[in-house]
């Protein structure tokens, strides 16, 4: 290392007026007095100076800070040299200081300790030198080594030095100033292992030998927004391949493994908001405060805006910051004239409702924002009358069926619809409280199979007229319906294929299990719940279907064209 001497320059200037009378006979008029010179910006106490290379050349964009002399070398400043090398520090401060400089790959410096004095300027000139590189490998106890383990440098505070090991376990961290006093290596699931740096010459290579040791599983405690422990689930290093979940008992103790350390862990509730995000430490416990949740008000009405007395509600979409959920929460029944409801202690996020009564198909609510603590009102749920579905149910003769029960199927993800009927001695039926639609007839009867009738639809106190066929079982299934073959699961991205049959359409188009749904004929299922994808995929045999999905692991979307068969199982 190579410092140059400090230059303190003070330049004081003086001036004196002379004065000359001039001559009686000469006497003219005086000048117009001259404006008062702008005075500059006075910057000191200042340090400035210039960062150089061993050549001599300056050295543009190295980083320079002005520190404290002595440990822990605090950072009150910093600059960056100009293409000239130069930096400047205006009005400074602090009694006694240095200037330290970094540039790859030219190396580092540090000034000598420094004195700015008021009305003074010190200038310095330094020469970036080459420091040591500091070399090693990190294993476990069973000398196996261990990679992604964060190695950095400690004592030179104002500089940046570290590295990640690599699969087998080396490291290289270049350019160490002789200021280092250790190396600091953290791995998670292991405790952090600080090794001093015992150097003579700072420019020669070390190398070092690290072993980590196990680190211990670390305890916390989850206390709710009035700081009572209680029961929640935890999540430390989200999406990351050492996320862990916990849930803490009713004392609200937990405990986090050893591979949770260097994550961030939170705590969640149904009924609360998330606790705020906190750094998993080893052998630091964990405090996490779950915050007050929000509140949903409004009110459940019939066509007119009349309040329905009796009513249930549930939730059936939720989406937080983090991930989505579906028929989230059990159904509530709420008993009010005017139609009223609320529903307190509800985590942050966006929700769907779903409501129904009786006569009435469930109907979804608009999506609505709920904020931590925070009351969110005016929500207005319309629960119209619904249609009405008749007609008759024969069997493969075409013979009237008698004692067939028919039901509305998957009208919601949460809520069932009530309405039922079954046929009479002519086959016949009559089946109110239709929804709107896309929606599914189903119809069943012992030694018959389950048919299911898709994609229907029917305006609100409209009538549908819709005849149907059971086939009897014959040992090759107990259920028929016009589909793609392939059963909806939900998931936290959002909607996806849980399993596809074989030899069924939606394998025969290149459909897998594990496909994430993110279109179904160009409408995007980001606003549907489970039943809405399931009824808008299914359909009548021979007709087609457009689905967009993304295959796990890929990008980009996929834009299939389905069409529907007749899926029998």
């Amino acid at each position: 290392m190579v410092v140059l001497p400090v230059v303190a320059v003070v330049v004081v200037r003086s001036s004196v007026a002379t004065l000359v009378a001039p001559p009686a006979s000469a006497f003219v008029a005086p000048p117009p007095p001259s404006p008062a010179p702008v005075p500059a910006e006075d910057r000191t106490p200042e340090v400035r100076g210039r960062i150089l290379d061993a050549d001599g050349n300056a050295v543009a964009g190295a980083a320079v800070r002005l520190v404290s002399p002595r440990p822990p070398y605090d950072v009150h400043a910093d600059a960056s040299t100009d293409r000239e090398g130069a930096f400047s520090f205006p009005r400074v401060t602090e009694n006694a200081v240095r200037v330290v400089a970094a540039h790859d790959p030219e190396g580092v410096v540090s000034s000598a300790e420094l004195l700015p004095y008021p009305g003074k300027t010190t200038e310095v000139v330094l020469v970036l030198s080459p420091a040591g590189t500091v070399r090693g490998i990190v294993v476990d106890r069973e000398s196996r080594p261990v990679p992604g383990a964060a190695v950095s440098v400690e004592g030179v505070p104002w500089i940046a030095r570290r590295a990640t090991s690599d699969d087998a376990g080396g490291f290289a961290v270049a350019a160490v100033p002789s200021e280092a006093t250790a190396v600091v290596v953290v791995a998670r699931g292991y405790r952090t292992a600080r090794v001093p740096l015992q150097r003579d010459d700072a420019t020669v290579e070390t190398f070092l030998h690290v072993t980590l040791v196990e680190a211990s599983p670390v305890p916390g405690l989850v206390v709710d927004d009035e700081g009572t422990p209680v029961a929640a689930r935890i999540v430390a290093c989200e999406g990351e391949p050492s996320e862990a979940r916990v849930e803490s008992g009713d004392d609200g103790a937990f405990e986090l493994p050893p591979s949770a350390i260097g994550c961030s862990a939170v705590a969640e509730r149904d009924d609360a908001a998330p606790s705020d995000a906190a750094s998993v430490v080893e052998g630091s416990p964990l405090r996490l405060r779950l915050k007050p949740g929000g509140t949903i008000e409004g009110n459940v009405v019939d066509g007119r805006g009349a309040g329905i007395a009796s009513f249930q509600i549930a939730i059936e979409t939720f989406t937080s910051a983090h991930a989505r959920s579906f028929g989230k929460g059990g159904a509530r029944s709420f008993e009010d004239g005017r139609g009223s409801f609320r529903w307190e202690k509800l985590p942050p996020g966006t929700y769907v409702l779903a409501a129904s009564a009786a006569g009435r198909p469930p109907v979804r609510s608009d999506p609505i924002e709920v904020r931590a603590g925070a009351a969110t009102r005016g929500t207005r749920i319309v629960l119209a009358s619904g249609g009405v579905v008749r007609g008759h149910v024969y069997d493969d003769h075409h013979e009237p069926l008698a004692g067939v029960e028919l039901h509305f199927d998957l009208v919601s993800s949460v809520l069932d619809s009530s309405a039922a009927a079954t046929t009479d001695g002519n086959g016949a039926y009559l089946l109110e409280g239709a929804p709107a639609g896309p929606f599914t007839l189903r119809a069943q009867k012992s030694g018959f199979r389950t048919h299911f009738v898709s994609a229907l639809r029917v305006a609100p106190g409209g009538t549908l007229e819709q005849d149907v066929t059971l086939s009897p079982a014959d040992g090759r299934g107990g259920l028929e319906l016009g589909g793609i073959g392939a059963s909806i699961v939900p998931s936290p991205e959002g909607i996806k294929f849980g399993g596809v049959f074989p030899g069924d359409p939606a394998d025969r188009a290149g459909l897998r299990g594990g496909d994430r749904i993110l279109r179904v004929d160009g409408e995007s299922t980001d606003s549907m719940s489970v039943a809405d994808a399931i009824q808008r995929l299914r359909g009548e045999a021979g007709t087609s279907v457009g689905i967009s999905v993304l295959h796990a692991g890929d990008t980009e979307p996929v834009d299939v064209v389905v069409v529907r068969g007749s899926i029998v199982h």
